[in-house]
Formats: structure tokens, C-alpha cells, sequence
């Protein structure tokens, strides 16, 4: 890691280095086209990658020019600021900052945002319980270390090329997810494939899960039990965030206890699939993970649902991984959910749910090709967390010197 000497650096209040811009504009009174609220900024995140249009809100908002700063001072420790590269109109819940270019360069002043230095300052001094809000008058008055504008014109271009090679990483890793999802489609829908051949290849069929086996749901809680044996809980979480969609014996289990009739009912076994019946939105419901190894007294929570083969029609281990989580399936389960608050699937929806079930070798190519583009997938994501990690510290390094 590169070594940065802070000694010569010069200590400026805030509102010194940035400008709070506060200029009020109604959505309906504007030609401008774009509107970026706080639900628009990702957290610890220096791009804007999502946007609105005017007509989307109410209420008197903010006008942004290229080059400002939104920054969320509501809830601050969300660390959402994002670079305006356009002109448009942003949430009232922001604060439109712009850098002082005496003080420091426009380039620089992004990574400034994001130092820690800054955001640890700017929630400490956020007031309120609920929704701690920050005011300009106060932020402005803290102090912080900045370089001379030739040091800062180097360590921009440095954090700029950083940030540059995270970016190529992000817009890789969408074309491989992009491709994968294809690849998915035309592999493993059914409907997509008649359509592309005519009818399915010979020996594939398709197939319900009624068919294939027997699913069922759990009734092991969170709990401890006085007189109850303690045992390893795979919960909703170990599923819905699983990336590989396995479940293996190296995991750290939830501990909790589990009668007789529960360890005899609700154990699982290699080759079962596990779904998240249940989520709060529609298009986020029915992910999968298989298990994949003989797990010692493990069983499955109530918030899940149990796919178990019959014998004779068990498929691939890794096969199973992919071919339950492709997007028809997806989609399938996302238009069978119900509910308000919460959606939900029922056992019925499971059991109608119908896959392709080609022979074992296909299953197994299928399988196999899936599996390297999932391997460069996590090549890539692992590549863009290192850029991402090099790119904070020597963020934290150039604005982290003591007062």
C-alpha cells in the first residue's frame, strides 16, 4: 500500500472547503429531466447508478448541477453520496454540496465525501433519535486536514484510476451475469427450447416436483428448550444469501433445540432442496440451495420449505443447484405469490412448479458450464472488492491525519 505524508497538510473548516447549495425547485415547474432521491443513492458509493424523473414526486426539491455532491444528510451513517453528472433536481432529505476549488479540486472533493474522517464527523453531529438529520450551520463548522492543490492533483488522478478499474470490473461482472442468465434460459426452459428446436431433445422431460418427490414444511423454531437436545438450525438467511447455493458441513448454524418427533421429521440429508417459501417482495421469493453433504443433526426452520427426491427420480447435485434457481422458475414463483405485506408461496405452488429433467449426462453438461461461468463470476466480484478495499484505505489514508 502506498505510504501518503500528511505533515505539510492544512486544516479548513467545511464551510471553507464546500458550498451548500440550496436552491428550491417544484417537479411541475421544471423542463429538467432527471430526480434523484435518497432510495436512488447506494451506500459507500461515489457513482449515482439509479435515477427518477420529476413527475415520480411532490414537493418543493433541490436543483443539482454536474459536479455537486448529494449528499443524504438524513441518516447519515448510510453513507450515501453520490457525484452529479447531469442537471436535474434531487430530494429535500439531501444536502447539494460543491466544492470549494480553492480549497480543494472538484476532483478530489468526491473521495473526500467518503472518507471516514468526513462521514464518522458528519453522523456525530447528526441530530435527532428516529431520524437523525444533519444542519449545515453545524457541519460546517468542523475542521478537517487537506493536502496542498498540486499533492491533490495526484492523489485524485490515483483514486480516479482506482475507481476506474472497480468500474470496468462492475460493468464485466453485469455482461457475465447477463450471459449466464441467457445461457440459464436456453438450457433450462422447456418452452425455450421447444421453440428453438421444435420439440425437446430425446429422453428430456419435463416434469412436476409432485412428481419428483414430496416437499413439506418444518416446525423448528428460533427457541431453546429446557430437556430439548441442541442441534444445528439451517435458517432462511443460509439460503436466501447462499451464492453457491450449497449447504455444507463447514457452515456456522444457528443453535437451538429440537425434540424427538422434530429430529425424526425435520432432518435434512444430501440432496435435499430447501426454498424460501416467504419475502417481502414478489420478485424476491422462491430462492433455493441444495445440500450437499450428510449433515449431522441439522434441520431445517420453519421459515423454509423441504424438497425431498424419490429415489428413482433423484437428479444432480449440481444440477439441482441451477436448475431451480433460472429465471423461469423465478418468475414462476414471483407470480404465484400472494399476500400484502408479506408474499407467501403454499406447498400446492411447489408441488405444480414444473423443470426440465434431462438424462444424467446432460444434467451433468449443463451443470458443468453453469458452474464456470459462476466460478468467473466470483473471479470478478472478488476482483472488484479488492479495487474497492484498496480504493478505502487510500481514501482514509489521505484524509484520516489527526487534527
Amino acid at each position: 500500500m502506498i505510504k501518503i505524508d500528511t505533515k505539510g497538510y492544512k486544516i479548513f473548516s467545511f464551510g471553507e472547503i464546500a458550498s451548500n447549495i440550496s436552491e428550491r425547485v417544484k417537479p411541475q415547474d421544471t423542463d429538467l429531466d432527471i430526480y434523484v432521491g435518497l432510495e436512488h443513492l447506494d451506500p459507500e458509493c461515489i457513482h449515482i447508478k439509479r435515477k427518477g424523473i420529476p413527475s415520480d414526486v411532490k414537493g418543493t426539491k433541490l436543483r443539482v448541477y454536474t459536479g455537486d455532491i448529494i449528499f443524504g444528510k438524513r441518516r447519515a451513517y448510510q453513507r450515501k453520496a453520490g457525484l452529479v453528472d447531469f442537471d436535474g433536481i434531487c430530494s429535500a432529505h439531501a444536502m447539494v454540496v460543491r466544492a470549494n476549488s480553492d480549497i480543494i479540486l472538484p476532483e478530489l472533493f468526491p473521495f473526500f465525501i467518503h472518507s471516514d474522517a468526513f462521514m464518522h464527523r458528519a453522523i456525530d453531529v447528526s441530530e435527532g433519535s428516529l431520524s437523525p438529520t444533519i444542519k449545515w450551520k453545524i457541519l460546517a463548522e468542523e475542521k478537517f486536514k487537506l493536502p496542498s492543490l498540486p499533492e491533490q492533483k495526484s492523489l485524485a488522478d490515483l483514486l480516479w484510476s482506482v475507481d476506474e478499474a472497480s468500474e470496468k470490473g462492475q460493468k464485466l461482472l453485469s455482461n457475465i451475469e447477463i450471459f449466464q442468465q441467457v445461457k440459464m434460459k436456453q438450457m433450462l426452459d422447456a418452452k425455450h427450447l421447444i421453440k428453438d428446436k421444435g420439440s425437446l431433445p430425446k429422453g428430456w422431460e419435463e416434469k412436476r416436483i409432485s412428481e419428483l418427490g414430496v416437499v413439506s414444511t418444518s416446525s423448528v423454531d428460533k427457541k431453546t428448550k429446557k430437556g430439548e437436545k441442541i442441534i444445528n438450525l439451517i435458517n432462511y438467511m443460509d439460503v436466501y444469501k447462499s451464492k453457491d447455493k450449497k449447504i455444507i458441513n463447514n457452515m456456522e448454524f444457528m443453535k437451538v433445540s429440537a425434540n424427538k418427533n422434530q429430529l425424526i421429521k425435520n432432518q435434512v440429508r444430501k440432496g435435499d432442496v430447501l426454498f424460501t417459501p416467504s419475502s417481502e417482495t414478489s420478485d424476491d421469493i422462491g430462492h433455493s440451495t441444495v445440500v450437499y453433504e450428510d449433515l449431522l443433526e441439522t434441520l431445517y426452520s420453519y421459515h423454509l420449505v423441504r424438497l425431498r427426491f424419490h429415489g428413482d427420480q433423484d437428479l444432480d447435485l449440481d444440477y439441482k443447484r441451477f436448475v431451480f434457481n433460472n429465471p423461469r422458475v423465478m418468475r414462476y414463483f414471483s407470480l404465484r405469490s400472494k399476500g400484502i405485506t408479506r408474499m407467501t408461496l403454499g406447498l400446492a405452488d411447489f408441488n405444480e412448479l414444473k423443470i426440465l429433467v434431462p438424462p444424467l449426462n446432460d444434467q451433468k453438461k449443463i451443470a458443468n458450464f453453469i458452474s464456470i461461468i459462476i466460478k468467473a463470476i466470483v473471479l470478478v466480484e472478488d476482483q472488484i472488492k479488492k479495487s474497492k478495499n484498496i480504493q478505502k484505505q487510500l481514501i482514509n489514508q489521505i484524509f484520516g491525519g489527526k487534527l
